[in-house]
């Protein structure tokens, strides 16, 4: 290494106090001659993952991202030649098992036992560094939210300054966002004064004190629907040539923890709402005037006004309620996504089962019936042939001494060894017999898809019994199963439970059609199909001897929209939307898995349910986490 400039500080201690002071440290520290690493502590091997002997002599600069050590090296040399550059900088290390970590790098250049050594603090800053990364990923997708909502919409953060503005806010208010965002410069959109707007308040935590001194007689209300959110209505007489009335709606933003990290705020015009309403006032005064002078005719035109009236306050508290709706839409529109699939997925399946079952019904019945009537004319005319044969034998000697007898006896006789009579006679009813077995087998399946659906049970909590709906399923998703598993049954004895048939359904055909999936190609497997009982209620298994899931993806097989199968092939809802229905009857579902052995689902419900709406509450929109058993 080259000589540094003088003055350089001398350390007052040796090589081996440094190392004994740096080991005592909790954060990594690592000194190198400028190629070779010479002192390294406990802390900095931790961070690294290397152990001592594999940093001791190692060179320096392999510790760093290839693209930054060009980089640190001019900085070093740089810094031997006297440059006074910063000490302190962001890195990135690249750890012994090849991750990628950030650190907060402080170097200093020390003169030790004669040598010269570059000493460096490495301070671990990967989970802020990934931190930011994320917040700053979820402000852009809150920001493409915004933009492209037509409400007008603005969010500002703990510091009151403008994060999102966008188009419809700028219509409105008549300001840019490119002059709004990052300062505190919204109220200007609104007041000629500086004043706090309704967000504001709710980021300051005074919202309790201050709402009703500034919005006591504006419409002021509580948000029944968001839980600390307020809404108002006021006259805003800057914002057009005669002024606007704007109802406005703000909700706290919070973080995990639930402390408030800012406030939206959504706007919407309602100037023709109120100028309708106060004409309407103005005319139903009238109105009441003219009634008292008019009579009864005119007390039936006030009346039907009132209704009017009625109607046009039931549809403005309607679109009230729907923009209250919309400043909730970091939570609930993934909840809505899914509470929509699944309607549509179940409601599909049904029309599609119902719609099968009423098309082979008809025809069923009259083939059914046409095989009936076909058995007994085949046993008239069975009984008609055995009569002829016995009047061929009686009169044949009789007929054939006649002109033309024996030509007519011999034409008989051919015409039994042309139609293999005595054939027919033993294939026909065995054909009659198949036939009938198959019409037999086509009703059940029927029947098994209309319990499948269920559509006619308007979908009402219903007392069953899961084996029933289990042998429904298999025979719908037979012909998926068959040619890659066999199904072992092993039903144990088990009580009606209070459900909805046909969600249970869906979710027994997911697991089921999922299982046969997770046979690889090629091989054929086998699925074994459990229940029972337990203390709390019922159980069923569904076990395959398929590929099994990594214990990555064990974690996340009930995220929406999560899938291992190739593009195409599955949209990854399937196990989010069982989820979500075994959560409904107050049951949960857990996974087993290894991989190369196969994987077990295992489904538990209680006898009784909650109440429906109840059961919906806690189970329709939640947030699965990994369960397994």
């Amino acid at each position: 290494m080259a000589d540094l400039p003088e003055p350089l500080p001398n350390a007052i201690f040796s090589m081996a106090q440094l190392a004994a002071m740096i080991e005592l440290l909790p954060v990594g520290f690592a000194a190198h001659d400028g190629e070779r690493l010479v002192l390294v502590n406990e802390a900095m091997c931790e961070l690294s993952g290397y152990s001592r002997q594999q940093l001791l002599g190692m060179n320096f600069w392999e510790l760093f991202a290839p693209q930054m050590r060009d980089m640190l090296q001019e900085r070093n040399r740089a810094r031997l030649a006297g440059a006074d550059l910063p000490a302190r900088y962001e890195a990135e290390l690249i750890t012994a098992q090849g991750e990628e970590r950030f650190v907060d790098l402080f170097v200093t250049l020390l003169k030790v036992d004669g040598r010269i050594i570059s000493l460096g603090r490495y301070l671990n800053t990967t989970e802020r560094k990934l931190a930011e990364v994320h917040q700053k990923q979820t402000r852009q997708a809150l920001r493409q939210i915004i933009d492209s909502n037509p409400v007008p919409t603005f969010v500002i953060d703990q510091n009151h300054i403008v994060t999102h503005w966008n188009k419809a806010c700028e219509q409105v208010l008549g300001i840019k966002a490119v002059d709004v965002v990052g300062t505190r410069g919204h109220q200007k959109g609104f007041y000629d004064t500086e004043r706090s707007t309704m967000a504001d308040l709710i980021v300051d935590g005074s919202i309790e004190t201050s709402i009703k001194e500034l919005y006591g007689n504006k419409r002021l209300s509580r948000s029944q629907l968001i839980a600390g959110a307020y809404q108002a209505e006021d006259f805003f007489p800057n914002l057009s040539a005669t002024g606007t009335w704007l109802y406005f709606v703000a909700a706290p933003l919070t973080d995990p923890d639930g402390e408030i990290v800012g406030a939206v705020e959504t706007l919407q015009d309602v100037t023709e709402q109120r100028m309708t309403e106060y004409a309407l006032m103005e005319s139903k005064s009238e109105l009441e005037h003219l009634v008292a002078a008019r009579g009864e005719q005119l007390r039936e035109a006030t009346h039907e006004l009132e209704q009017d009236i009625t109607r046009r306050q039931e549809a403005e508290a309607e679109l009230l309620e729907r923009f209250n709706e919309l400043s909730a839409l970091n939570t609930e529109l993934q909840q809505a996504q899914q509470q929509l699939v699944q309607s549509e997925k179940l409601a599909s399946i049904g029309q599609l089962a119902a719609g099968v079952a009423h098309e082979i019904n008809n025809p069923i019945g009259f083939v059914q019936s046409n095989l009936g009537s076909l058995e007994r004319y085949f046993e008239q005319i069975m009984a008609l042939l055995a009569g002829y044969q016995e009047g061929e034998v009686m009169l044949g000697g009789l007929i054939k001494d006649h002109e033309g007898g024996a030509a007519l006896l011999e034409k008989m006789k051919q015409l039994k060894k042309d139609a293999e009579l005595d054939y027919l006679k033993e294939d026909i009813p065995d054909l009659l017999k198949e036939s009938r077995d198959g019409i037999v087998r086509v009703k059940q399946i029927v029947a098994d898809l209309k319990d499948f659906s269920r559509v006619d049970s308007t979908q009402q909590w219903e007392w069953v019994d899961l084996r029933t709906g289990l042998s429904s399923t298999l025979n719908i998703v037979n012909n998926e199963i068959k040619y890659r598993a066999d199904v072992v049954k092993e039903y144990g004895e088990l009580p009606a439970i209070k459900c909805l048939p046909s969600q249970l359904n869906q979710v027994f055909m997911n697991l089921l059609v999922n299982a046969a999936q997770a046979t690889p190609e090629g091989t054929h497997g086998t699925i074994t199909i459990r229940c029972g009982t337990e203390a709390a209620g019922v159980w069923v298994e569904v076990a395959d001897t398929g590929a099994g899931i990594t214990e990555e993806n064990l974690k996340r097989i009930f995220d929406p929209f999560f899938t291992t199968k190739p593009i195409g092939k599955g949209t990854g809802l399937g196990l989010s939307l069982s989820y979500g229905i075994v959560q409904k009857h107050g049951g949960k579902i857990e996974v087993r898995s290894e991989v190369g052995v196969g994987t077990t689902f295992r489904i538990s419900l209680p006898i009784e349910p909650p109440e429906a709406s109840d059961a919906a509450d806690s189970g329709a929109n939640a947030v699965p986490p990994a369960p397994t058993f």
